[in-house]
């Protein structure tokens, strides 16, 4: 109940700001929106979650796209497994319609009063667009999912332009953000309002404004933030985290994202250790990105991320195609190499996959071959 009254104060207050003066009925908290598929591609390449993680994240969001078989296969060259895949194909949500335009009752003209005159804000005049900024596109999709009408925004963008470029991949979020053609058209219409340099930066400018206003989901942060470390932008990925962890701090995908961005964005193994708690203790994982050998020397091996939960642990390649999973009862022991260890920070891992079976030794090298990083995963199986 608490959270749905914060989702009603939080978007009232964009709103206001804005000088959009939406109608109670209309100022409803932002349903949760489905995964772009540029976005939901880089959450599998950066593969800072686990396949379960992700999988559980796209049945509660949805999809914005169908999954073709030209879709499929840039999924697994990224490293989707199969079934993050049947995850995609079974969650798709179609584009809601465009929302009927309400008519307005005609206003009968008055005489005016001696009295001060009074603003467009004090008035409520629904027509009224404050000077800003252009438009980013999380701006817009924002104001859609929080019932605005695509009227409405089409009035804001004229006002005010846009800042990024309509590519059909960005018309399709818009369409599923409860926009239509009428809108698609007005912005391609008006064209880029921003300085070209800033359009070249790939609007994290303007994304990073975008971040400031209090409309934006706890999952627009996460999505924008994963996009940050990507794109090597570390204190912006921080800064989204921690706002995203103000808004829900029960949700693990936040801290561990967190984890995730100090300890390779920033060298900070102090920072990242106590997100990493944080994101186990709230039944997530720590990441961490590994060498996996296959040769006992590592001159064969493969890169991917040993996450770490309380149930035990569990490795994904990168390529999708090493996998495996051990429980508590079956880790046997973990440390650091005596030979090979000196040079890597190589630790093995011993897994005893049954009775009766032969117990497994995998071993492991942290990607940035640091020992300290070898120690904080070893502390933490250990620990939980």
């Amino acid at each position: 109940m608490f959270a749905k009254r914060q989702g009603f104060i939080i978007s009232q207050l964009f709103f206001f700001l804005l000088g959009a003066f939406l109608p109670p009925a209309q100022a409803q908290t932002p349903a949760k929106s489905p995964y772009a598929k540029d976005i939901l591609l880089k959450v599998v390449n950066l593969n800072a979650l686990s396949t379960k993680e992700v999988a559980q994240a796209i049945k509660q969001r949805g999809v914005s796209f169908q999954l073709t078989e030209e879709i499929s296969v840039e999924f697994q060259t990224a490293g989707a497994r199969p079934e993050l895949l049947e995850a995609m194909r079974r969650n798709y949500r179609a584009p809601m319609p465009p929302k009927p335009a309400v008519e307005k009752p005609a206003v009968v003209a008055t005489a005016p009063k001696e009295s001060a005159e009074k603003s467009p804000a004090e008035t409520g005049n629904p027509t009224t667009v404050p000077a800003g900024a252009p438009l980013s596109k999380i701006e817009i999709i924002a104001m859609l999912q929080s019932g605005a009408t695509p009227s409405r925004v089409e009035q804001f963008i004229e006002v005010r332009g846009i800042a990024f470029m309509l590519t059909p991949e960005i018309s399709r979020e818009l369409i599923a953000a409860g926009g239509n053609r009428s809108l698609l058209g007005a912005i391609s219409e008006i064209g880029v309002s921003a300085e070209p340099n800033t359009v070249a930066t790939t609007t994290a400018e303007e994304e990073a404004k975008a971040a400031g206003s209090t409309v934006l989901s706890y999952e627009d942060l996460t999505d924008l933030a994963t996009a940050a470390i990507q794109d090597k932008n570390t204190n912006y990925a921080i800064i989204l985290l921690q706002k995203a962890i103000k808004l829900d701090d029960k949700n693990p995908i936040g801290h561990q994202l967190l984890g995730f961005a100090y300890l390779y964005g920033t060298n900070n193994v102090a920072a990242a250790e106590s997100a990493m708690r944080s994101a186990i203790e709230r039944d997530g994982a720590a990441a961490f990105q590994v060498l996996h050998d296959h040769d006992g020397i590592f001159g064969n091996y493969t890169k991917g991320t040993l996450f770490v939960t309380k149930k035990g642990v569990t490795y994904k390649a990168d390529d999708g195609k090493d996998t495996f999973e051990a429980t508590d009862a079956q880790i046997k022991s973990i440390d650091i190499n005596d030979f090979v260890g000196v040079v890597y920070g190589a630790f093995h891992l011993k897994v005893a996959p049954g009775k009766n079976k032969k117990p497994r030794t995998f071993n492991f090298a942290p990607a940035t071959r640091k020992k300290e990083e070898a120690r904080l995963a070893i502390a933490l199986v250990k620990h939980y």
